[in-house]
């Protein structure tokens, strides 16, 4: 993967129960939002079959400035039993989540775009920046 065409987040472990600090972690959201408007997808059980409570999930987390920003500009997702339903297979995309079902890990394997799937590790307080990191190493 050269470039990056969509990015999908998790939540509950990815953004709110964390190791990594709420700045940093806002950090990496901002990052998204100024770098790859249009391009972010909400992958996690607080936006799902045509259900967007990513709001009320963030609620609480960050200044309400800050979450009204990302539930305008982070597109929701539509999926079933295993998250890839949702993924754009033909893009070039980094999913962003802690844990992947042995389902959708055979989805992406058979799509061969395992490679998109980046693992956060909840209990590392620098995963944040990791991943920003990770994403400032893209060029468009």
């Amino acid at each position: 993967m050269q470039k990056i065409d969509k990015i999908y987040f998790d939540i509950d472990v990815v953004i709110r129960a964390t190791a990594s600090p709420k700045e940093d972690v806002m950090a990496l959201l901002r990052y998204c939002l100024d770098s790859y408007p249009g391009k972010i997808y909400w992958l996690t059980t607080h936006c799902r079959s045509g259900v967007n409570h990513t709001d009320f999930a963030l609620r609480g987390e960050f200044p309400d400035e800050f979450v009204d920003e990302l539930y305008a500009k982070v597109l929701p997702t539509e999926w079933g039993a295993l998250k890839t339903d949702a993924i754009d297979m033909d893009s070039d995309f980094v999913w962003f989540d802690d844990n992947l079902f042995e389902a959708e890990k055979a989805v992406l394997e058979q799509n061969y775009v395992l490679d998109g799937f980046f693992k956060m590790n909840p209990r590392d307080p620098v995963m944040a920046k990791k991943a920003l990191e990770f994403l400032k190493s893209f060029k468009d």
